[in-house]
């Protein structure tokens, strides 16, 4: 079964991540809330297209697809299987965001995120939800380092 949506991991090989916080939209059930660069599939779009179509579209980018890190499930929206992709950049380059649907984009090291109960906080940013299960695999598994010095 196909994907319904896909996002991307987006790390340096410094270990630096990228996230996006969505802008506010009463018609976005995640409105406002830190995520990964994706986004629905769109018509016959693989789950790989739809990842870098959104990466383009929402931060400016294409990365190096490197390694699909499985399916997630939105808590508010079980039924929708999301893709999640892990891609290398050669630096932390100053995203390009679409200003309809992103707020700012924001790169994170790992180690700097303070550890809360099913959350993790960077500053005043809470991570939570999916991208929090997606992050903590992708930390814990140490995933990452597989963009090291790529």
């Amino acid at each position: 079964m196909e994907c319904k949506a896909a996002v991307t991991v987006i790390v340096s090989k410094n270990g630096y991540i990228l996230l996006i916080k969505r802008k506010q939209n009463p018609r976005d059930p995640w409105s406002g809330h830190v995520a990964f660069p994706g986004g629905r599939r769109e018509n016959s779009e693989s789950c790989y297209e739809a990842a870098m179509r959104e990466c383009y579209e929402e931060v400016g980018i294409r990365p190096k697809i490197v390694k699909e890190l499985g399916t997630y499930f939105p808590n508010n929206a079980p039924d929708m299987k999301v893709k999640a992709f892990l891609g290398c950049v050669e630096r932390e380059f100053e995203p390009v965001i679409q200003k309809d649907e992103v707020d700012k984009a924001i790169w994170i090291r790992p180690q700097d995120l303070e550890v809360n109960q099913e959350s993790f906080y960077y500053g005043d940013l809470k991570i939570w939800g999916m991208t929090y299960r997606i992050l903590k695999d992708v930390i814990e598994k140490k995933l990452y380092q597989i963009c090291l010095g790529h």
